[in-house]
């Protein structure tokens, strides 16, 4: 059915831990049914998450940790697999992973601090990042409620197709305009 996936660098700012906590938090069966995958390369204090991350696997848990792939083809076959993004980012400076699991019609959850609000601006469920039950529930409704999923779903890709290179050029070129004409 689809994998709880969140990308990043693993560092303390992207949350990595409480996200784990959620997850871990989700009831077994939904566990079993749907790992959770995380992508990205360790960065700065982030051994005691790592070690986590080992232990849980080592235990069984579900949990998949791809330190690199090999391409860009190969992080679009993973946000493809994906069943729920989730993104618990206590800081961003714009979100990319956000725009690139909409584009891939994947449902998100992201923080609802920082600049995660209005790269969404509603098409994901926004979760306070402190709050792992929050961030847990969120993940759960995605996968219980397919009415909500659905919606998620066409709302990001409706976000994703504004968010584009060319359509930021557009915009960046008229403040131009606008400031040489006075």
């Amino acid at each position: 059915p689809g994998y709880f996936l969140f990308v990043g660098t693993l560092q303390p700012r992207k949350n990595v831990g409480r996200l784990l906590d959620a997850w871990l938090s989700l009831p077994g069966a939904v566990r079993a049914e749907r790992q959770l995958v995380i992508v990205g390369n360790a960065g700065w204090r982030c051994e005691e998450l790592v070690r986590r991350m080992a232990a849980l696997a080592a235990a069984g848990e579900n949990l998949v940790w791809l330190k690199r792939l090999t391409g860009a083809c190969a992080l679009r076959n993973v946000y493809a697999g994906a069943g729920v993004f989730v993104f618990p980012s206590l800081y961003e400076g714009f979100g990319i992973p956000v725009v690139e699991a909409f584009a891939s019609g994947v449902p998100v959850v992201a923080s609802n601090t920082s600049s995660l609000p209005e790269v969404s601006l509603g098409a994901a469920l926004e979760v306070n990042p402190l709050d792992s039950g929050e961030i847990g529930a969120a993940m759960l409704a995605l996968v219980r409620d397919g009415a909500l999923r659905a919606r998620c779903i066409e709302a990001g890709r409706e976000r994703a197709r504004q968010l584009t290179w060319c359509n930021t050029a557009r915009q960046t070129a008229a403040v131009y305009r606008a400031v040489l004409s006075n």
